[in-house]
């Protein structure tokens, strides 16, 4: 590939990151500021491309059935996360640049965090956090590291790449976090939203963490019933047995025009009804008007989504693409345990 080289200097891009951010931003300062985001964005793409080689071979000395990928961070994330995170700075932003390690066990994690810390690469360790001994409030766990590009190349003066190594429960978790928040429009990613969804997954978080290190499951009955009670509470299986319906139905029957749809659940029977609609217009009034009328139903449930949405969900996980599956089946298991103890 040609590689995108950066145009501009670290302190412009820098001030593009503050008018972005900046609502009151005159509109020409502003699209100026999308110019130089749309190159230092771009401009990532030939340091993770340069890093995914012996990232990749280190993880398949590990695991040769390890999954392996790479994005360029989304503008709309960039842009919600300078808006949202107080004092970031875009030329300091260390995730635009990403690739993505998953495997099946906290072992093999382990091993191949320390066989690339360890390996011989000109790329610079800036930084690791280590979410699994030290998880995120929200839950999250994984491990990151930062490598600035140290290449041969000029033209990348200041670029990191955020390199996630997870197990695939762990990842289970973030991609179901990732669908409800896009079909609830919550920023649960984000540690934003509703408070029983996000203690949901935090007590996912912790009980899932907890099985994949072998701790007794005597020690771990509290959390356990906690969290099979939360999701009872909020119909969590039926709804992402219904989200999955839901993106299957928008990939397997496009119509032309369609670009929002309606998902009407009932918890009781399981049933799904899906409406679509050519415009947000239409849409938003009919789904308005669902919202009423079920607003003191707790035996359905009203979702509005848009094709976009969906697209942003291929874009975020490429090889697990909206997939709750896994994460479903820990928590069936979980339950099915449960009903087994109480039943002696």
């Amino acid at each position: 590939m040609t590689p995108v080289i950066l145009k501009y200097t670290k302190r412009s891009v820098r001030k593009a990151g503050d008018h972005l951010a900046n609502k009151d931003t005159e509109l020409d300062d502003y699209f100026t500021a999308f110019d130089i985001l749309d190159n230092w964005r771009a401009s990532h793409a030939y340091p993770m491309q340069s890093m995914l080689g012996y990232f990749r071979n280190k993880a398949f000395d590990a695991d040769p059935k390890a999954i392996v990928a790479r994005r360029l961070k989304r503008t709309p994330s960039i842009l919600a996360k300078l808006k949202r995170e107080s004092g970031m700075k875009l030329d300091r932003m260390e995730d635009i640049g990403g690739v993505r390690i998953v495997v099946d066990s906290l072992t093999k994690v382990h091993a191949i965090s320390e066989s690339i810390k360890n390996g011989r690469t000109r790329n610079i360790l800036r930084r690791e956090r280590d979410y699994i001994n030290f998880p995120k409030d929200s839950g999250y766990r994984g491990v990151h590291l930062i490598y600035r590009y140290n290449g041969s190349k000029e033209g990348f003066p200041c670029h990191n790449i955020e390199l996630q190594i997870r197990t695939e429960i762990q990842h289970a978790w973030a991609t179901t976090v990732e669908v409800v928040g896009t079909f609830t429009r919550q920023g649960l990613k984000a540690s934003k939203g509703s408070d029983q969804w996000l203690d949901f997954f935090r007590l996912a978080g912790d009980v899932f963490a907890t099985i994949e290190k072998g701790v007794p499951k005597t020690e771990n009955n509290k959390d356990r019933d906690r969290l099979i009670k939360k999701a009872n509470q909020l119909g969590v299986l039926e709804k992402l047995q219904a989200y999955a319906v839901t993106i299957r139905y928008m990939n397997d029957k496009p119509r032309k025009g369609d670009r929002y749809f309606m998902m009407i659940l009932n918890a009781s029977s399981g049933g799904i009804r899906i409406g679509r609609f050519p415009s947000l217009e239409r849409a938003s009034a009919a789904y308005a008007k669902r919202e009423k009328e079920l607003r003191d139903s707790d035996d359905e449930d009203v979702v509005l989504v848009s094709t976009e949405s969906i697209k942003t969900l291929k874009l975020a996980y490429p090889n697990y693409f909206a997939d709750t599956s896994q994460f479903r089946q820990h928590l069936r298991k979980l339950m099915a345990n449960k009903s087994q103890q109480t039943n002696r």
